[in-house]
């Protein structure tokens, strides 16, 4: 049952506004969180930079609330005492609930604060330089921007345990996401074939249902397609309303110059396109997608003709492969229902009035990743 968290005469606030939250104030992520959790690589300097803005809202596809103020659902999957960053150099003990959507934790004095997290939500290992903060083993949770961000830590005689602690809790923050991401995607898997009588479809390379991020509080679930590469330096990155592409609803176009990067956090399945902000169900699906969208934009980079029958059929054998590596070492799906609250759908009449916003992305801090 969904219920929201509240303490007897406590005072309660739930989203990213709470006034426990901050801007990001750690001075250095840890070189650990900086690799991939599917594939233990370390992300390289043109993958990092700045999420962009928002795309334009996608009409017609199944879409999900990402209010950070939604109910908690159920009871707590882990309880314990952990350190907040209550103000600048200063950690006080709170009691931090984790539950199957997100977040609450409470403060002696009896504040309160709840976050529901969403698949663009990240956690990242981090420590301070200096100061008392640089004693303890700290970690964030954020959303792609760098503000704000939630601090905790774990304080312990033993650096040894201390670090075993941080990484259980960093671990069960990285799967609720993971968790939350897999309960709002259909159980369709991952394709490489086109579908017969469907023409838009005939130079597939990989297709599959993605989340989308719309705004700061919509997400939409479309079925998305990555095309080969036309011979006259684009391709094209598709949006349908479902796996049967009979309704194409937005197309962006890869060119040389496109951003296609990862987002640097534990377990993270988030990527960008262009101004577009896309989470998979895990980390070894975005691996595949941005592999695809590499050697697409590597394909145009070159000039290289558009592939024949023959040669997409090598690439779909290629791609097949790793599905069948994806699906093999999967986990069986344990939650049936979605985990954030739906939205109604736009009907497809209203994809007229969308924009392209076309803002370049900015590129961050050199080390920083999209954080």
């Amino acid at each position: 049952a969904r219920r929201k968290l509240f303490a007897t005469n406590a005072f309660c606030m739930s989203g990213w506004n709470s006034w426990l939250l901050h801007p990001c104030e750690c001075e250095v992520d840890d070189d650990n969180d900086r690799k991939c959790g599917a594939c233990g690589e370390i992300p390289g300097g043109p993958l990092e930079g700045r999420a962009p803005a928002y795309a334009p809202n996608v009409p017609g596809f199944r879409r999900f609330s990402a209010i950070p103020d939604q109910l908690l659902l159920g009871v707590p999957i882990r309880e314990g005492s952990l350190w907040h960053l209550s103000q600048q150099d200063r950690f006080e003990p709170v009691r931090f609930r984790l539950y199957a959507n997100g977040f609450s934790f409470s403060t002696a004095e009896g504040f309160e604060s709840s976050v529901t997290l969403s698949p663009f939500s990240l956690v990242r290992n981090c420590r301070f330089q200096s100061g008392e903060c640089s004693k303890l083993k700290s970690f964030k949770v954020s959303l792609l921007e760098p503000d704000p961000c939630c601090y905790f830590a774990v304080r312990s005689s033993c650096e040894h345990e201390a670090d075993e602690e941080r990484a259980d809790w960093v671990l069960g923050l990285s799967q609720t996401i993971m968790l939350i991401s897999d309960s709002l995607l259909p159980s369709f898997p991952l394709a490489c074939d086109p579908l017969p009588n469907v023409p838009l479809t005939a130079r597939r390379l990989m297709a599959g249902y993605l989340i989308h991020r719309e705004d700061d509080h919509t997400i939409s679930v479309p079925f998305c397609e990555l095309s080969a590469h036309d011979g006259a330096g684009g391709a094209i990155f598709s949006l349908y309303q479902n796996e049967r592409c009979e309704a194409l609803v937005s197309e962006v176009c890869i060119t040389e110059k496109s951003l296609c990067c990862d987002v640097v956090g534990i377990n993270c399945s988030c990527f960008v396109v262009d101004t577009h902000q896309f989470a998979s169900r895990t980390p070894s699906e975005r691996k595949l997608w941005l592999r695809a969208l590499s050697n697409v934009k590597v394909k145009i980079q070159n000039r290289a003709p558009a592939p024949s029958d023959v040669e997409l059929h090598n690439y779909r054998i290629s791609i097949r492969d790793r599905i069948a590596d994806i699906q093999a070492t999967s986990e069986p799906r344990v939650i049936n229902d979605p985990l954030l609250a739906p939205c109604s759908r736009q009907r497809l009449t209203d994809a007229a009035s969308a924009v392209p916003i076309g803002i370049e992305p900015s590129v961050g801090v050199a080390g920083e990743g999209i954080a």
